[in-house]
């Protein structure tokens, strides 16, 4: 495993790239990209490698994302995804794509995520030895098939007195407010401008997501203005709900138990599956918000974290 060597993915090579993340995601992962345009996705976050061989041969998917965190630092997160679903093997390809840091000093203090590749966990002892320690990073939540439930989403109805309500929009409500998807991104990177870990989003890509027919996007109002959304996304056996998102002045208000009251009454009516949620360990606030609407958490997601200090050089 010598002479790699990462290509930026782009309009050229964005096809076999795409059919191989197809390939190496895990049956969830695959339903959801099913449900989004993947290639438009890629492309606009500029974040995605081939990792190929000395022949041109693609060996793994890579993302390699590089955001300056509210505290003035360097989050860099890496995920790699190879065919092979052996750990040993994707912990060789990981250090292909770590080399390419190697000698490099950090003008920030730096955290590197790595994330495990779907259905797999990385070596302990191969993570130690390139500096990594295992935490938990992402928390998986699943709400069980049925209408809202007694205790549920309990400050749904203190936004109702409030004079906020919810709707599910269609072609009608986009003609109506043709601006609804700058709306829909403004509101959704204002309410993740603190998560190191969100890349922010656009209104083509509000546009798009809302266009897909697996998707459906919720949003709460208080007379015109719009407050917050939810987008879901169908994916046969269960229901995708990725993020809600409420504009600042209006947290605490219960517009949010609102929405997802209505989220869970949507799906309950037309397809009656569970719903699927994932909150960051770190961000405390979410998971207790998803406990609230009844979801439970049935998995920990774990992640590989290395510090790098301001000066200091990143070796393996």
């Amino acid at each position: 495993m010598s002479n790699m060597q990462l290509v930026a993915v782009t309009q050229e090579n964005i096809a076999p790239y795409v059919a191989f993340r197809m390939e190496v995601a895990d049956e969830e992962g695959r339903r959801y990209y099913q449900t989004i345009d993947l290639a438009a996705a890629i492309l606009t976050q500029g974040s995605d490698y081939a990792l190929e061989d000395e022949h041109g041969k693609l060996q793994a998917a890579v993302t390699i994302r590089r955001n300056e965190t509210r505290d003035g630092n360097l989050l860099v997160m890496i995920s790699v995804e190879g065919k092979d679903k052996n750990p040993e093997t994707n912990a060789r390809l990981l250090r292909e794509v770590l080399a390419t840091e190697n000698g490099n000093v950090a003008t920030l203090d730096t955290r590197y995520n790595v994330y495990n590749p779907p259905e797999m966990t990385l070596p302990t002892a191969k993570m130690a030895e390139m500096g990594f320690t295992e935490i938990p990073g992402t928390y998986r939540y699943k709400r069980e098939p049925g209408p809202p439930r007694s205790g549920e989403f309990p400050h749904a109805d203190r936004a109702v007195e409030r004079g906020y309500k919810t709707l599910v929009i269609d072609d009608a409500y986009v003609a109506s407010d043709p601006e609804i998807f700058e709306k829909l991104a403004d509101i959704f990177n204002r309410a993740f401008s603190n998560r190191d870990s969100v890349t922010p989003s656009t209104p083509e890509r509000m546009r798009k997501s809302y266009e897909t027919d697996a998707n459906d996007i919720i949003i709460a109002k208080l007379g015109d203005d719009v407050t917050g959304s939810i987008t879901l996304s169908y994916l046969g056996d269960s229901v995708l709900s990725p993020q809600y998102n409420c504009m600042r002045r209006h947290w605490g208000t219960g517009s949010v138990d609102l929405m997802c009251r209505h989220l869970a009454q949507l799906v309950a009516d037309r397809w009656n599956v569970p719903i699927i949620g994932y909150a960051e360990a770190r961000n405390a606030a979410s998971w207790k918000a998803l406990e609230r609407f009844g979801l439970t958490r049935v998995e920990e997601l774990m992640i590989w974290e290395r510090h790098v200090p301001t000066g200091e050089t990143f070796t393996l």
